[in-house]
């Protein structure tokens, strides 16, 4: 019995399959008395076709290098762009540029569904991209030489100005004396893009040293008596040798002077507030205070690298204070 119903379960879907090529031929006047005529019987669809009209390709690929705050083609660029297998390690091509237009293409042909990374960059401009490569409409499949992708990139801001000041506005010099301006004290440090408009930052991550490309800020507390400040409100926080690191990523977009037509989406500023309880500063302490910002940075990265920020990192602001009794 046990026997019969599996046999019964196995042939069910094959059963269901007849009826409905057998409700289709009938509907369709392909059923003639007597015989079974297939010649005017077409299915809906082929097998091995795409539903959504596109379909899997192995071409060489075309890229336009944009600049995307500034909607403009980043055109004539010489050597600029690298292009690494699906591990990000292994480079497969490189040196490769762009026209007058903005566009180049690969040497070699790659498939659809493939992953690869791509690397931009031009002095202190740097992004990656993480790329899928896409299936073609079939019209285009047949007709065109290259499969087609966008570059979104950027061109790099100015970030030598900053503002480090106390709560109460007053701007925080070299000195800071517990005694005088109070044990808990919370700080603004605030940097500002001064470039160009269309300018700024873009996060992007690094499969070859699997670091991120950040906007960051550190602060470092070093010097007698530095394991007695207590800092609040930053996102990490590590000691490694007698560095206290703390850390916070700001957003790119608000360090990008992102003008469309006469407004501005971002003016470019972005900044971080401290809290630092200093109550056990004691006689003889003198604590250095150092700030960095630091662009395409890590500071997961800097955790178990010993403190470094960064295989790639382009430096902007830097301010420094000496906490004393």
């Amino acid at each position: 019995m046990e026997e019969k119903e599996r046999l019964t379960k196995k042939q069910s879907p094959w059963l269901w399959i007849a009826i409905v090529v057998i409700a289709v031929l009938l509907l369709s006047g392909g059923f003639k008395l007597g015989n079974i005529d297939f010649s005017n019987f077409k299915l809906p669809f082929n097998f091995g076709e795409s539903t959504t009209g596109l379909v899997d390709v192995n071409k060489q690929v075309k890229y336009t290098l944009v600049n995307y705050y500034a909607g403009s083609a980043i055109a004539s660029s010489s050597n600029t762009i690298s292009l690494y297998d699906s591990d990000g390690e292994t480079l497969l091509e490189s040196a490769l540029d762009t026209d007058a237009s903005g566009q180049g293409n690969t040497a070699f042909s790659y498939s659809s569904g493939k992953t690869i990374y791509m690397k931009y960059e031009s002095t202190n401009d740097k992004i990656w991209w993480k790329i899928t490569i896409p299936q073609m409409n079939t019209q285009d499949a047949e007709a065109a030489t290259y499969n087609l992708i966008e570059l979104r990139a950027f061109a790099i801001g100015t970030y030598s100005t900053d503002t480090f000041t106390m709560q109460n506005g007053t701007a925080c010099g070299g000195a800071y004396d517990v005694s005088n301006s109070g044990s808990s004290m919370t700080f603004n440090y605030k940097l500002s893009n001064t470039g160009s408009d269309n300018t700024g930052l873009m996060n992007s991550y690094d499969p070859l040293y699997k670091c991120n490309y950040y906007p960051v800020i550190y602060m470092a507390l070093s010097g007698t008596g530095y394991e007695r400040v207590l800092p609040y409100g930053f996102d990490y926080d590590f000691t490694l040798g007698t560095t206290h690191w703390l850390a916070k990523v700001l957003d790119p977009y608000k360090l990008t002077r992102h003008k469309v037509g006469n407004e501005y989406r971002s003016n470019g500023n972005d900044e971080v507030s401290f809290t630092l309880d200093m109550t056990a500063i004691t006689g003889g302490d003198s604590v250095v205070l150092l700030l960095d910002f630091e662009i395409y940075s890590d500071p997961a990265y800097a955790m178990s690298h010993g403190g470094s920020y960064g295989t790639e990192v382009y430096e902007g602001a830097t301010a420094t204070t000496t906490i004393t009794p």
